[in-house]
This record gives C-alpha cells, structure tokens and sequence, in this order.
C-alpha cells in the first residue's frame, strides 16, 4: 500500500512539473510570436513609403512576418500591454491576437467609433486579461504606420453581449472601445473599456 502511494505522490509531482514547463513554454512561445509581429511592423514604419523595397527590406529583418493583416499596435503601460491588433474579431484572429472589430470608423477619426476585441482569459498570452484594471483618465496608444494616436480612457461599462448600441460614435470625439469578456472565464457580459483621442 505504502509502495502504491508513493508511485502516485511521484506521478502527481512529475505531471505537476510537465504542466509547468508546458505552461512556461507556451507563453514563451505566444510572446515571441506577438513580438515578431510588432518587430514587422516597425520594419515596415522605418522603411516607409511602402513598396518593393521596403517590402524586402521589411522581410529582411522581421522573419519574413506578414503585417498585411495588422492594423497597429495597442500599447497600454498601466497593465504592461504592447500588442498588434489585426483585421476582424473572428474566433481564428482572436486566439492569435487582438482583432479589430469589421464594419467600425477609421481608428482616430473625430464623430468615429473604432473598437478592439481580446479574449481576457487565456492559457498562452495576455491579451485582455488586465484590462478590469484600468482606470478612467489613464491614457493608452494606437499606432499605425502613419501615426502614433494617443487615447485618454473616459468610460467604463459592463453590458450584456447584444447591448452593442455602446459602441455607437458620438458626436465631437474620435473614440476606441476596448470589449472583452467579464468575468474572467465567463461569456455572460462584456467590460467595455472607451477612450477618446487627445491632442498631444
């Protein structure tokens, strides 16, 4: 009985130790290929105006990533975030990254309503998973390959998941909304994270 015992008590701790080292990898592994993304785009800034050569160039240096998808880079330092956004908010794009959500305004333009879409509670990456804790008047960036936009946080709703008339544009503001779900491991509401473009 004790021998029985004692192969289970080593068995646990070795799945334990194998859950770790997956765990460890995966972020790892999610992190460089976030990273490898933002390290493309900024190839692609550098070598502006875009064509063959830059293209090339582009290749050159980021591993051959294709950014054709990304639509920028959402920083927020508050809850250390730094993350391409890409085109859609499909279930595919989202277990990749931030998405874009379709049928919106141009990111930054005034009477507009742009909005990003993130999963909060994943196993591999951050994404979305620190944004409950972000505060009115914090600002936050979005920068595309011709800008750098600066955004200050006015507005902090949870909603249910048909309640999209949040995302409408208001008059007078260029907004972003930042939707994901809440809580963490639930799909029953969305925290809708808004902020408004400033002049820097």
């Amino acid at each position: 009985m004790r021998k029985a015992m004692k192969w289970m008590g080593t068995l646990f701790i070795g799945c334990g130790c194998g859950l770790l080292i997956w765990l460890y990898a995966g972020n790892a592994k999610a992190d460089n290929e976030q990273q490898e993304v933002i390290e493309a785009f900024k190839s692609i800034q550098v070598t502006e105006p875009l064509n063959e050569t830059a293209e090339s160039t582009s290749d050159a240096h980021a591993g051959n990533q294709d950014v054709s998808e990304v639509e920028g880079i959402l920083s927020i330092p508050q809850i250390d975030l730094k993350a391409p956004v890409l085109k859609g908010a499909d279930a595919q794009t989202l277990n990749r990254s931030l998405g874009a959500i379709e049928q919106m305004d141009p990111i930054g333009e005034v009477g507009g309503s742009y909005a990003i879409a993130g999963h909060q509670a994943r196993v591999f990456g951050k994404f979305f998973n620190r944004l409950h804790e972000v505060e009115v008047g914090q600002e936050l960036s979005f920068e595309t390959l011709e800008k750098n936009l600066t955004f200050e946080v006015f507005n902090i709703k949870i909603v249910r998941p048909h309640e999209v008339d949040v995302l409408k544009a208001r008059d007078g503001i260029a907004m972003l909304s930042l939707v994901t779900c809440y809580p963490a491991y639930s799909n029953d509401y969305r925290l809708v994270v808004q902020a408004k473009k400033i002049e820097e």
